[in-house]
């Protein structure tokens, strides 16, 4: 598929086509499976699929986020 994004659409159609459930069936069993893997997310914990990858929340240190110009003051010229 290249460099395009998978949707959850894309993901429920690979099972319906693959698997042979109806499409409501691999719709649920798709959003069972992403809810799954939050919620192990949400309690701290890491999952591993084993030949595909591994998801786990990870703590960042406070950081100034983008490299930025320091701060100008502005000054306003008045007509006059």
């Amino acid at each position: 598929m290249g460099n395009r994004t998978i949707t959850r659409a894309d993901l429920c159609e690979a099972v319906y086509q693959k698997v042979g459930l109806s499409r409501t069936e691999s719709s649920e069993l798709v959003e069972r499976v992403l809810s799954e893997i939050s919620d192990c997310l949400v309690t701290g914990r890491s999952v591993k699929l084993s030949s595909f990858g591994s998801f786990l929340v990870r703590s960042k240190g406070s950081g100034s986020g983008a490299t930025r110009r320091p701060a100008r003051k502005c000054r306003s010229r008045r007509a006059g």
